[in-house]
């Protein structure tokens, strides 16, 4: 029998174990979206990933209903409640009654939650009778009843749910925009109360999908649906969403996705006119960047190279489908070792994904758990193995996607002055971009942060 959208969220959502530890999306080629049809497939991709933004403004609501601890109903009886409850509030095109009868179905359907109907109707009516309702989001502002929809507009509830925003400004933030509060507390730390909250909430929004354009004229075809970024030249909206003809666009190398933040770095260097011959990609995981920079650079050779040998092999295959002759691929463990210098090095390394949580809705539930002091260490070391690769007079390119100083600014100002590091490096340029916090998704961006560093001769 096919699955329904229903039941493929319902299957991913209880592999959510451990709440620090959210499952991994399939990707766009997984079999497990094959079951559905494309418009079920989008129906079901809303439900995870809208569930997974939206878990702890979830949770506040469906505990208000409970007799017992939310923590102790069962995994499957609670991802129901969560996809009942996100199609009841985040859902407008669908009704209240077929929101909470086909949760109700659901549950009856299934053999770890068939006793469950009667609680999960119970909970849902209940959220019913809360009344929610859009409304300006300035005229509700830090109201214990209401919990931001975007940047303009919340949603109203009859009665006080939420912590005291002043009493408890962490725990109020928290449970309005979906993060832990610890994440809220240190984004209030680094950028004050009113542009934390700002960050929060789009963190919740939609994200729209950004193509590079990498042919010299694009001629799109209507289905493909693209409109140009209104504030980044060469780069496109995916206004209506991922389709076959921009899969064709893709698969021909004409459009490369990529955020317009995440693509500055090298057009920053291509602008200033660099002409390196030999580039290396310390970090490539799948060649985002690396493509970029042998589009930029076509007379460079670009060797890439990570410790991930699965992504580096989609990389290699990306590369040939592409007819990108410039790319080298080498795994890192055999060629970590190779004497070769490079005339620009960059290093995006891993880092806590600050500046993109709104595309990885996982992202912010791990935060919390995350061992920052093991992060920054991994940093600095892969920063130290990319300079000890650049030839003198060489440019060295870190990145990050993350807003946070302690991945940025002090990753490099920490770094030692012997080893890879001795000699003169100057600083030549640095970039900090927080996403952009609007909802024109024609003018939407990431955040990020990118040096460049260039050693003396």
């Amino acid at each position: 029998m096919p699955v329904t959208a229903r039941e493929l969220a319902f299957r991913i959502l209880s592999r959510w174990y451990n709440l620090a530890e959210p499952p991994f999306l399939p990707e766009r080629g997984d079999v497990e979206w094959q079951e559905l049809s494309p418009r079920d497939r989008a129906f079901a991709f809303d439900l995870l990933t809208g569930v997974m933004r939206r878990r702890g403004t979830l949770d506040v609501l469906i505990a208000a209903q409970l007799r017992q601890p939310l923590d102790t109903l069962d995994l499957p009886v609670r991802v129901l409640l969560w996809i009942g409850a996100y199609q009841l509030l985040f859902q407008s095109g669908t009704a209240a009654y077929a929101a909470v009868d086909s949760t109700v179905d659901l549950a009856k359907s299934l053999r770890q939650t068939a006793k469950a109907g009667g609680l999960v109707n119970a909970v849902l009516r209940g959220i019913t009778r809360l009344h929610p309702q859009a409304a300006p989001r300035a005229t509700m502002a830090r109201s214990r009843r209401a919990f931001p929809l975007d940047f303009t507009s919340a949603i109203t509830l009859s009665r006080d749910l939420f912590p005291n925003p002043h009493a408890a400004p962490d725990a109020y933030l928290a449970a309005t925009t979906s993060h832990p509060a610890s994440y809220a507390g240190h984004l209030r730390k680094l950028f004050g109360d009113a542009q934390a909250e700002l960050l929060l909430i789009r963190n919740n929004l939609r994200p729209t999908i950004t193509f590079r354009v990498d042919a010299d004229s694009l001629d799109a075809p209507a289905s493909a649906g693209l409109a140009p970024h209104s504030e980044a030249a060469r780069f496109v909206v995916a206004a209506e969403g991922w389709n076959t003809a921009i899969e064709s666009l893709v698969a021909r190398g004409i459009l490369s996705p990529q955020d317009p933040t995440a693509a500055k770095a090298v057009r920053w260097l291509a602008g200033k006119g660099e002409s390196p011959k030999t580039i290396l990609d310390w970090c490539a995981g799948l060649g985002t960047k690396t493509l970029q920079l042998a589009r930029a650079f076509p007379d460079a050779t670009v060797t890439a190279t990570d410790v991930d040998h699965p992504k580096l092999s989609r990389l290699e295959a990306r590369a040939r489908q592409v007819k990108q002759a410039n790319i080298a691929v080498r795994a890192m463990p055999t060629f970590v070792d190779n004497a070769d210098t490079f005339d620009l090095v960059l290093v995006d390394v891993p880092c806590s994904n600050t500046g993109v949580m709104a595309k990885r809705v996982q992202s912010r539930w791990r935060w919390s758990t995350l061992d920052h002091v093991t992060l920054h260490a991994l940093q600095a070391k892969l920063l130290q193995q990319a300079a000890a690769r650049l030839a003198p007079g060489g440019l060295l390119v870190y990145s990050t996607c993350s807003i946070d100083p302690g991945e940025n600014e002090r990753i490099l100002e920490s770094r030692p002055a012997t080893g890879a590091f001795s000699g003169d490096f100057s600083k030549v340029h640095e970039e900090n971009t927080l996403p952009s916090l609007s909802d024109d998704p024609l003018a939407t961006h990431d955040g990020g942060y990118f040096c460049v560093l260039r050693r003396s001769t």
